[in-house]
């Protein structure tokens, strides 16, 4: 059989009970919450049927509360204490945290600049960065979602493409000038003037696909500079070390700025790309909110 007692009383009786306690007054405690004084005295009436108990004795214009009363109002005051000390912001929600693993290239030039915009849209949300390493999938430790660098074949995943470019031969203006290139002149024609040049290398950005796309009967380059990491490469490029396979968009301030000079116009596509990878096990709202803010990016 169910027991009235452990029945918990709406907060808004207990409030106006609290207030015409302190106040003496149906007036005044009514004026304080904004309420007719017929609203407040209906509540103390409900609190009253609730309990079965008189809260207050009424004689002439003196409102004075009752011995079972002084005794509740005790009660309700710790229980409002208790209420508001939970409202305080010590006691709000910890922040969650977000784990996300990227690979450096990316991170640095693509994902740093615009994170803070995340950040501003999900104040909520505490981001921990993380390195990954591409075409290896080493992370440094657990993270909740990853952004990978390499052919997108990665089985148990939830896989979502985030950046699928083509890449084009290009150099540095000093370089572009030291094979004769000028303002008005540039010495590659066609893709076979190549042949003599320094070709960079990077097992992320193999020449073998660009050299089919530009006709070329050409066998991957066993020779010169070999960089592990994309943004190694461009440095390599801008350093005038050679000609490297470049993506347009990586590079565009460098473009835009002359540093980087796009040599032929073929373009060919890579055998990786950037891709969004998730644990299917792990729904968190935090990892669909930076998934979303991350496919609405122009990269």
């Amino acid at each position: 059989m169910f027991n009235q007692f452990n029945r918990i009383p709406p907060l808004h009786l207990l409030i106006a009970f609290e207030a015409i306690a302190r106040h003496s007054s149906f007036a005044r405690a009514s004026e304080e919450l904004a309420l007719t004084p017929s609203a407040i005295s209906h509540r103390i009436k409900n609190l009253e049927e609730l309990w079965g108990i008189e809260l207050f004795n009424r004689t002439g214009n003196q409102l004075r509360l009752t011995t079972a009363g002084a005794r509740y109002l005790r009660e309700v005051k710790e229980s409002l204490n208790s209420l508001n000390t939970l409202a305080r912001p010590e006691f709000k929600a910890k922040k969650t945290r977000l784990r996300i693993a990227t690979p450096p290239t990316f991170g640095r030039q693509h994902l740093l600049p615009k994170l803070s915009e995340f950040t501003r849209l999900h104040p909520e949300i505490d981001i921990e960065l993380h390195i990954q390493i591409p075409l290896m999938d080493v992370n440094a430790e657990e993270v909740d979602i990853e952004i990978r660098f390499g052919d997108g074949n990665y089985p148990g995943f939830e896989v979502t493409t985030l950046i699928a470019e083509p890449c084009v031969p290009a150099c540095s203006r000093n370089y572009f000038q030291k094979i004769g290139g000028s303002s008005i002149f540039n010495p590659i024609q066609k893709p076979k003037d190549l042949k003599d040049l320094v070709l960079l290398r990077s097992p992320l950005e193999p020449w073998k696909p660009w050299f089919n796309a530009a006709d070329l009967d050409w066998k991957e380059p066993d020779v010169g500079p070999q960089f592990n990491d994309l943004g190694l490469l461009i440095e390599a490029v801008v350093a005038d070390m050679g000609v490297g396979l470049v993506r347009p968009r990586m590079v565009r301030s460098l473009m835009g700025t002359g540093q980087i000079i796009k040599l032929i116009d073929i373009e060919s596509a890579s055998p990786h790309n950037y891709y969004i990878v998730k644990n299917p096990n792990k729904q968190f709202p935090e990892i669909q909110s930076f998934v979303n803010w991350l496919t609405l990016q122009q990269w």
